[in-house]
C-alpha cells in the first residue's frame, strides 16, 4: 500500500492552451499577459503557490508574484468591478460544469468519438487532431479514480483543472509515458490510503474538470483511436472523505442552463453565482485579500447579494458592467507577438493574477500549460495585409524549422474562415501537419500553400481556404525550448499570386 503523498507532476508554470464549451470542449485556446485598464486601483497579489516556474518566453510579462498592497478603498462599484474580475473564471467554470452535468452527471466520462467538421458550429476554432473525453468530478463523496490503458505511441493527455481554472495536473504521454496507469484524484485535506500501484493526484478544489485528448492520425485511424478512448475509466470510490465537506454547487435548470461565455448576463446575480462557488469550493488562502474586498460589498460564501438593498444591488450591477469591459479589454491583449504571428504563452496557472485568469477564460476556458501545448494565431501576410482566399500564399518552413516539438508530440496548421470555423472543401482537408504526407523540397524545406483553388503542382501541400478572409492556427503539443522561450517563430505568410476572379473584369477595348 502507498500513502497519499505522491502527487502527479502539477504543471506549475504560467502558460497556455486549448478548449471549453457547453458539453465539453472548445477550440484550443490562447492567453497572454494582461494588466488592468484601470490604473487607479490595484487588485492585491500574493506569491504564487505553484511549483517553480519556467523562464518566461521572450516578449511576455511574467506573473507578478510579489506581495501587493491593496489600493485605498474606492467606490462600491469599483469594488464590485474587481470582484467581477476575480469571479469571472470560477463562474464560467461552474456554468460549464452545469451544462455538462445536465447531460451526463458527475464522476462519469463522456467520450466524444468524432472529429470536428465544417458542420461543427457549437464552439469556435475546433481542432481536427484529437478526440475529446470529458468528466466533471465531485469529490465530496471521496476520491475518484481515473485509469488509462497502454497507449503505445499515441499521444494522450488528461488535463485536470480546479474550479478556478488552474491546471494542477496533466496525466498522459508527456509526463507518464504510454504505459497503463491508475490515478486517484483526492479531495482537499484527504489523508486516506490509496490502493497499491495507484498514483495520487491531490485536488485543490472539490469540483474538478478532467479534459482528455486522444490523437488521431486521420480518418483511417479513428477506429484505433476510439478503441484507446473506450478504455479510459472514471469512477467514484469508497475510500472516504476527510474533514468538513462543503455544500455542493446549486442544482441547475437544465432546460435553461446558463451560458458559460456570458457570465455578465446575470447582472447583480452574478455575485450570487460567485458566492455559491466560494461556498462549494473554498479558495486558497492567497485569495484572502480579494475575499475581504468581496465581503465588504456583501459577497460572502453562500450569500445572495442580488437580494440586498436596491442601492447595493445597483452598485453590484454597475460593477459587473465595468468589470466586463475590463475583462474584454484584457482579452484583446491576451496574446504575445511571435514573429508576425501571435502566441499563447501564459495560462494554465494564474496565482493571484485574476485579470489574466479572466482574460484566458474569455479566449479559451480550460487553457493548458505551455509545456503541454502552445498555439499560434496568424497575423497578416508579409506585406501586412489581411489573409484572403482571393490570393495564393506560401508558408515556407526552412529545413529544420518545423514547429519544434518532442518526438511524442505533434503539430498542425488548421484553416478557419473569418468566424473561426472549419472551411468546407472537396478534399475534406482542414489541417496539415506532422501526420500529413507533405512533399519536401530538395533542400529539406517544406512549403504549405494556402488558397481557395488548388495551386498547380502543389496539391499535397495545399490547405484549402475560403474565397474570403481566413485565419490560421498552429498547434504544437509537447513543444521544446525554442517554442517555450518564444525564440522559434512561425514563418511569415508570403503572397505569391492573385486569382483571376479577384482581379475583376478586363477593361473593354474601344
Amino acid at each position: 500500500m502507498v500513502t497519499a503523498t505522491a502527487v502527479v507532476g502539477a504543471a506549475g508554470v504560467t502558460g497556455q492552451t486549448d478548449v471549453a464549451g457547453a458539453v465539453a470542449v472548445s477550440s484550443d485556446t490562447q492567453a497572454g499577459s494582461a494588466t488592468s485598464a484601470r490604473t487607479t486601483r490595484a487588485v492585491p497579489v500574493a506569491a504564487a503557490t505553484a511549483p517553480a516556474q519556467a523562464a518566461a518566453p521572450a516578449g511576455t510579462t511574467p506573473m507578478d508574484t510579489s506581495e501587493g498592497t491593496p489600493a485605498p478603498a474606492g467606490s462600491m462599484e469599483d469594488t464590485a468591478a474587481d470582484g467581477y474580475v476575480y469571479g469571472y473564471s470560477p463562474v464560467a467554470m461552474a456554468r460549464t460544469r452545469a451544462a455538462h452535468v445536465c447531460r451526463g452527471g458527475t464522476n462519469a466520462l463522456l467520450n466524444v468519438p468524432v472529429l470536428s467538421t465544417p458542420l461543427s458550429r457549437s464552439v469556435v476554432a475546433p481542432n481536427v487532431d484529437t478526440l475529446y473525453s470529458v468528466a466533471w468530478l465531485d469529490l465530496r463523496g471521496g476520491p475518484v479514480s481515473l485509469t488509462l490503458p497502454d497507449t503505445t505511441d499515441r499521444y494522450v493527455v488528461f488535463e485536470i483543472l480546479d474550479i478556478y481554472s488552474n491546471v494542477f495536473a496533466n496525466i498522459g504521454t508527456r509526463l507518464n509515458g504510454s504505459q497503463p496507469g491508475a490515478y486517484l484524484i483526492t479531495p482537499p485535506g484527504w489523508s486516506g490510503t490509496a490502493p497499491e500501484g495507484t498514483t495520487v493526484v491531490a485536488a485543490p478544489s472539490w469540483d474538478v474538470w478532467a479534459l482528455g485528448r486522444t490523437l488521431v492520425d486521420g480518418d483511417d485511424d479513428l477506429p484505433a483511436a476510439r478503441a484507446v478512448q473506450g478504455q479510459y475509466t472514471v469512477a467514484g470510490t469508497d475510500l472516504g472523505e476527510t474533514g468538513l465537506v462543503p455544500p455542493a454547487l446549486p442544482a441547475v435548470d437544465c432546460a435553461n442552463p446558463p451560458d458559460p461565455q456570458t457570465p455578465y448576463d446575470a447582472g447583480a446575480a452574478f455575485f450570487d453565482e460567485l458566492a455559491a462557488v466560494l461556498a462549494a469550493d473554498p479558495p486558497p488562502t492567497a485569495d484572502d485579500p480579494a475575499l475581504a474586498s468581496l465581503a465588504s460589498i456583501g459577497v460572502v460564501p453562500g450569500s445572495t447579494p442580488s437580494a440586498g438593498d436596491p442601492a447595493t444591488v445597483a452598485a453590484l450591477a454597475a460593477g459587473v458592467t465595468a468589470g466586463e469591459a475590463e475583462v474584454q479589454a484584457a482579452a484583446e491583449d491576451a496574446l504575445v507577438p511571435s514573429g508576425t504571428w501571435q502566441g499563447s504563452f501564459n495560462g494554465g496557472t494564474y496565482g493571484t493574477d485574476y485579470l489574466l485568469r479572466s482574460a484566458v477564460a474569455v479566449v479559451g476556458l480550460g487553457a493548458n500549460v505551455p509545456q503541454e501545448s502552445l498555439y499560434y494565431w496568424s497575423g497578416p501576410d508579409i506585406d501586412g495585409e489581411p489573409l484572403t482566399g482571393a490570393y495564393t500564399y506560401r508558408m515556407h518552413f526552412a529545413a529544420g524549422e518545423l514547429p519544434p516539438i518532442e518526438s511524442a508530440g505533434f503539430w498542425s496548421v488548421t484553416m478557419y474562415d473569418d468566424e473561426m470555423f472549419l472551411v468546407p472543401n472537396a478534399l475534406r482537408r482542414y489541417a496539415l501537419g506532422d501526420r500529413s504526407d507533405l512533399t519536401v523540397n530538395p533542400d529539406g524545406s517544406i512549403d504549405i500553400y494556402l488558397s481557395a483553388t488548388a495551386p498547380a503542382g502543389h496539391t499535397d501541400n495545399w490547405l484549402p481556404a475560403p474565397d474570403g478572409p481566413f485565419n490560421l492556427m498552429i498547434r504544437a503539443y509537447i513543444p521544446t525550448e525554442p517554442a517555450l522561450t518564444n525564440t522559434w517563430h512561425p514563418p511569415t505568410i508570403e503572397q505569391i499570386s492573385i486569382h483571376a476572379a479577384a482581379r475583376g473584369p478586363s477593361p473593354q477595348t474601344p
